[in-house]
């Protein structure tokens, strides 16, 4: 299942998906996030979490932020962010007006995800970084941003190892994230006891974890909604003179 995509036309895309389960009463929508966006995705994000859920599973330990990563906090810093129309995620589960559930409160992984990577990662993302920053300073369009953001459903360099950590793998960082995610999204789905509309709000690298647990617990996927980023800026022969 495809989280985030892009394509000529939409650009940068996000895959809200709506699972259900005949016999259960509750529902999940999931939310992938980004880091950097355009303002519009991150309000309409909020909207949709406001109107549309009774309940928001939200990654982080209770700030905007989430656990450290130290690639999209140099991005974030960069300073032609403002140039590329662009903004820190800034979706505060903290104001939605529904209830807010943190399972990466539970564990400590959730606190410095960095930390805990496998020091080949570590090194490797260490040397990536620099390099990937110096590009966006010499070539920093929305194009550029949009090939190191995202490869298929991933977020960062980092998330190639990353998607493949499925809870029990092993990976030890977005693996024990993994399972206390599941952990809380099964937790739900066998406690309500009425109608409830659950909101995952977790970056995209942690939705395949999530929908392959769900589809473990019997839900199935029953539409999904694409909401844009971030649009693409024009390429070399869309700025040349008519």
């Amino acid at each position: 299942m495809q989280f985030i995509e892009v394509t000529e036309r939409a650009g940068v895309r996000s895959a809200v998906v709506r699972f259900h389960h005949p016999d259960s009463p509750v529902r999940f929508l999931l939310y992938p996030m980004i880091r950097l966006a355009e303002a519009a995705f991150y309000r309409e994000v909020t909207d949709r979490l406001r109107r549309d859920c009774d309940l928001v599973v939200a990654e982080g330990v209770g700030e905007v932020a989430p656990a450290a990563d130290p690639l999209v906090d140099s991005w974030a810093r960069l300073d032609s962010r403002e140039r590329l129309g662009l903004v820190v995620q800034d979706v505060d589960p903290g104001t939605l007006g529904v209830p807010v559930l943190h399972p990466d409160a539970a564990g400590a992984g959730g606190q410095d995800g960095h930390r805990g990577l496998p020091l080949r990662d570590r090194v490797t993302l260490g040397a990536l970084t620099p390099a990937v920053l110096a590009g966006m300073r010499l070539f920093g369009t929305r194009r550029y941003l949009a090939r190191h953001l995202t490869t298929e459903n991933l977020l960062n360099e980092t998330g190639r190892s990353e998607r493949e950590a499925l809870p029990g793998s092993e990976n030890p960082v977005l693996g024990s994230r993994d399972s206390l995610l599941v952990e809380a999204l099964t937790r739900l789905h066998d406690t309500a006891s009425g109608p409830l509309t659950v909101g995952v709000l977790y970056g995209a690298a942690h939705m395949p974890a999530a929908a392959h647990a769900l589809t473990g617990l019997g839900h199935r996927a029953a539409d999904t909604e694409w909401l844009t980023v971030f649009t693409l800026d024009p390429g070399p022969h869309d700025d040349a003179p008519h």
